[in-house]
């Protein structure tokens, strides 16, 4: 079978174990089924996360629709049984699991066509040009694909401090109004929405001041917060997902008054920011999720 992985992310780091421990056992059993996987990641510190296997070839970059459909029909070509559809359902069908072993992957895949081509999309549930583009190339292409789904985390509480909107732009624009008309809420803001669409907090007064950044430790990300302004001691540059006692220090070392954040699920440790935010008197601005595309 061929595989092509698109991740980026925690499911798509454990399918790629997954992958690699399957791929380990059929080589002990003497068998030559293998998963011949191609991964694609944006990022090298991505890379660098997944595991280093013969038949996992990793692939830093961006692809558009039309260089993914080539490579899907370039290798399902080359494939003696393409993977065909279950019974009463689409070839190019994107079916979504709530799970992201490479058993719960499998199931989905004919065991008489075990020699094919599949596509999994596990890339972020905020990459929504990323998953446009996977599935227009896999219904281009005529394969098969199967789209891991991070599920919304339930913060375990209604409060009148979640507040909810549709993209950054909109939150920075409440908290901008918010400063205007009431001084006296003017607080920190600790940012925990990634690094892609940080320039739009430089529209808010003071920024450099008020505004706290937590993101991914990479060159790129701190090389583009120095060029917008944020400053040095302002941002916090880790890995997550973070337990509740780390988002209450960084909250605490912030002085937040409000905390920016995706529904990143629960892997992703939006309960645990909620919880820590919750426990401070913090106010949650939570940035709603892109629409799936049809």
């Amino acid at each position: 079978m061929h595989i092509f992985l698109f991740g980026g992310t925690t499911e798509g780091r454990k399918i790629a174990e997954h992958i690699a421990e399957e791929n380990r056992k059929r080589e002990i059993e003497g068998r030559k089924d293998f998963l011949e996987t191609e991964v694609f990641v944006t990022t090298d510190y991505g890379a660098g996360l997944l595991p280093k296997e013969k038949h996992i070839t990793v692939n830093v970059g961006r692809l558009n629709a039309e260089e993914m459909a080539e490579r899907f029909g370039t290798a399902k070509r080359a494939c003696r049984y393409p993977i065909r559809p279950k019974v009463g359902t689409d070839n190019n069908e994107q079916i979504v699991i709530n799970e992201y072993s490479i058993e719960g992957v499998m199931r989905e895949v004919p065991e008489d066509k075990a020699d094919g081509i599949l596509v999994i999309d596990a890339t972020h549930p905020y990459a929504a040009v990323a998953t446009e583009n996977i599935n227009k190339a896999c219904k281009a292409s005529g394969v098969r694909c199967i789209r891991i789904n991070r599920p919304n985390a339930d913060s375990g509480t209604e409060s009148s401090d979640f507040l909810y909107f549709e993209n950054i732009k909109n939150a920075v624009r409440w908290l901008n109004s918010t400063f205007k008309n009431f001084p006296e809420k003017r607080k920190h803001i600790f940012i925990t929405t990634g690094s892609k669409e940080i320039q739009e907090y430089t529209s808010i007064p003071d920024y450099e001041e008020y505004c706290y950044v937590r993101a991914l430790p990479t060159f790129e990300v701190i090389d583009k917060c120095m060029k917008l302004g944020f400053r040095r001691d302002r941002l916090i540059l880790m890995q997550g997902p973070f337990d509740v006692d780390m988002n209450l220090a960084q909250l605490r070392y912030a002085s937040a008054g409000y905390i920016v954040t995706k529904d990143s699920g629960k892997i992703g440790g939006f309960s645990e920011k909620c919880d820590a935010a919750i426990e401070l008197g913090v106010k949650v601005l939570v940035i709603g999720r892109p629409k799936d595309f049809d």
